[in-house]
């Protein structure tokens, strides 16, 4: 020292900001050399400004721009160094002395009624004090780029003093030495320190060295900032591998290079094989690799993407990013916000395009990921057509391929005003469903949807290009009291006669509150009955999903006239109304299209009697 030092008082207040960034901020301790790496590249390209706006009175103007990162068991320290544009004596205690040099008492008024610390001390710049998590005392040494500067030495415990002295330092920069804590001894290890750099600062733009060693540890160049004719395949393939832990190659990869009204690059990359835990309700492993200038920021940036794109791989990098001050949690602002809508719409759209160019392709990649597309029409409002474009249904008759929506609606026929639809357990018994009888004959095709994610989706998408959806196994409303229409005036006197008939009557007197009502139909050809629900088809079939004592609703039964099954349990009741077989049979006719429909309550009983049915067949 060539003069003696001078101690300072922290900031009003900077020990209780000490204590919060260190014991309630940082999550993960080893951030402390990821700061002080970005604090080193912040000084290193503050000196290449420098070196660009003036010619003279630079000290050291050919000393490479590189970062050195050593460490001493024996004297117990980690030193990172760095010869960028380095501090005088009031710099030294205007930017270590201070947090963001002025807000700080109304920080920590804001602080007592709020938890959330991370956000409301983004505007802090103070990644050095990351430093005290690790270390008993920090030392800074640092001589400005000015040729007449001197050095200096600022010092402290991170206990609310720092003391600072001019010091003998020949060469420009900074390096800050940190004594470790007893507990914080396996930083002290050249592979961890290299994993960790390889980890948070492998694409920094200046070259990073261990000790004395001239190997560079980190690669500088990210693929994403290179041309993308730069990079082969087989790069961009292993990249996607280090991201994912995925060894297939990816399904498509997306490159996007924005300067306006947000500046970024992206490389993002689709997989093209679903991980299964994925679509669990606990998955939360997903999530961009954020970077800034760089340097990473967060590994799993779940705000740059909708949660149903969560299957997407990659990396932003951007400069415009507002971080705060651990850098661990981004602020969801304007330009998050900004970056994740330019990234959603890329995605939606290079979907689009394979579709569109070749449609076998996508089709197979589909086959996997549309529970996620589905997903997305279902919650993304905004996003709901482009979505629902991508999505491919099976119907009663493209047996072989599923189609767009677009399709179905072209080949609707004109007297056909909705897209009809039924609801199901999987797609043989959609096939084999009573309700499809009727279109059959009118040549009218419905979409089958099979999945449980397609109740969910049809709790929330009412129309498609203008036309409105319709489950066909739904009942018609009631006509309105006032109507005078005439066929609701047949309708209505057919009904009233229906109430009146003996068999409609002792049917609902036999099946009780299994059934709102029994009725005939001219609707079925090879079925003896089909059953109708009221309301939302998708809502009641939900409420089964997700209700654990879920009791079936009672639907309206509707009656084949001329199948052999309803012809003879109306001869039966005709000459023998209290006849138990007549009971039995009306109930076995029921519960047989409850159990095809998934909705069947009591399965033991019905087997019970289907066994008593094959004793007595068996006895005759």
């Amino acid at each position: 020292m060539s003069e003696e030092s001078k101690t300072y008082d922290f900031q009003a207040e900077i020990q209780k900001v000490l204590d919060i960034l260190i014991n309630r901020l940082y999550k993960n301790r080893e951030i402390f050399l990821r700061e002080l790496i970005s604090n080193a590249v912040d000084a290193l390209h503050r000196f290449h400004i420098v070196q660009l706006e003036q010619k003279e009175g630079i000290l050291d103007p050919d000393v490479e721009l590189a970062i050195n990162v050593s460490f001493d068991e024996e004297e117990n320290t980690i030193t990172i160094t760095d010869s960028g544009v380095g501090m005088t004596y009031d710099e030294s205690v205007r930017n270590l002395g201070t947090i963001a040099q002025s807000g700080t008492l109304e920080f920590l008024k804001e602080l007592d009624d709020s938890s959330d610390v991370a956000n409301l001390i983004g505007q802090f710049g103070v990644g050095f004090y990351s430093s005290f998590i690790v270390a008993t005392d920090v030392t800074v040494r640092s001589r400005s780029f000015v040729t007449d500067s001197k050095g200096i030495e600022w010092r402290s415990e991170g206990t609310g003093k720092f003391s600072v002295a001019y010091f003998d330092k020949p060469s420009r920069g900074t390096e800050v030495i940190l004594t470790l804590k007893e507990d914080a001894k396996e930083f002290l290890n050249k592979y961890k320190l290299e994993t960790l750099i390889k980890k948070y600062s492998d694409f920094v733009g200046f070259p990073i060295r261990i000790g004395e060693e001239e190997e560079i540890v980190n690669r500088q160049t990210p693929i994403w900032h290179q041309s993308e004719d730069e990079v082969k395949d087989e790069e961009y393939n292993e990249f996607y591998r280090q991201v994912s832990m995925d060894f297939t190659e990816p399904f498509h990869r997306i490159r996007m290079s924005v300067d306006a009204p947000i500046q970024f690059n992206a490389l993002l990359f689709i997989p093209s094989r679903r991980d299964r835990s994925m679509t669990s309700v606990q998955f939360q492993d997903y999530g961009l690799k954020l970077y800034s200038k760089k340097i990473l920021i967060q590994e799993k940036a779940k705000d740059l993407l909708p949660e149903y794109l969560r299957f997407a791989f990659g990396v932003v990098d951007s400069e415009d990013l507002p971080l705060n001050v651990s850098r661990e949690v981004i602020q969801v602002d304007r330009t998050i916000r900004r970056i994740s809508k330019a990234i959603t719409k890329k995605i939606i759209g290079e979907l689009g395009k394979i579709a569109e160019e070749d449609e076998d392709k996508y089709l197979v990649w589909y086959d996997q990921f549309s529970v996620f597309i589905k997903e997305g029409i279902a919650n993304d409002q905004k996003r709901r057509e482009k979505l629902l474009g991508l999505i491919r249904v099976k119907t009663s008759k493209s047996e072989e391929k599923p189609i767009t929506l677009t399709k179905y609606v072209e080949g609707m026929p004109e007297e056909q005003e909705d897209i009809l639809y039924l609801l199901g357990e999987n797609l043989q018994t959609l096939k084999q469903s009573p309700h499809l009888e009727h279109f059959k004959q009118l040549d009218q095709e419905i979409i089958l949807f099979d999945e449980p994610i397609d109740t969910f989706l049809m709790m929330h998408v009412t129309t498609f290009s203008e036309k409105a959806f319709k489950a066909i196994d739904q009942a018609e409303p009631e006509p309105s009291a006032d109507s005078t229409d005439e066929k609701e005036e047949d309708d209505e006197k057919e009904k009233e006669e229906e109430e009146k008939d003996p068999f409609l009557v002792g049917m609902k007197e036999i099946l009780g509150d299994r059934v709102i009502d029994v009725r005939f139909t001219d609707s079925l050809t090879d079925s003896p009955c089909r059953l109708l629900g009221q309301g939302a088809a998708a809502y009641t079939r939900m409420l089964r999903y997700m209700t654990e004592d879920y009791v079936p609703q009672a639907k309206i039964m509707e009656l084949n006239t001329t199948h052999p099954i309803v012809v003879g349990l109306k001869q039966l009741f005709e000459k023998k109304p209290e006849s138990s077989l007549l009971k039995e049979c009306s109930f076995q006719l029921l519960e047989s299209q409850e159990l095809a429909e998934g909705n069947l309550k009591d399965p033991a009983a019905m087997i019970a009697r289907i066994t008593d049915f094959m004793k007595q067949i068996l006895e005759k």
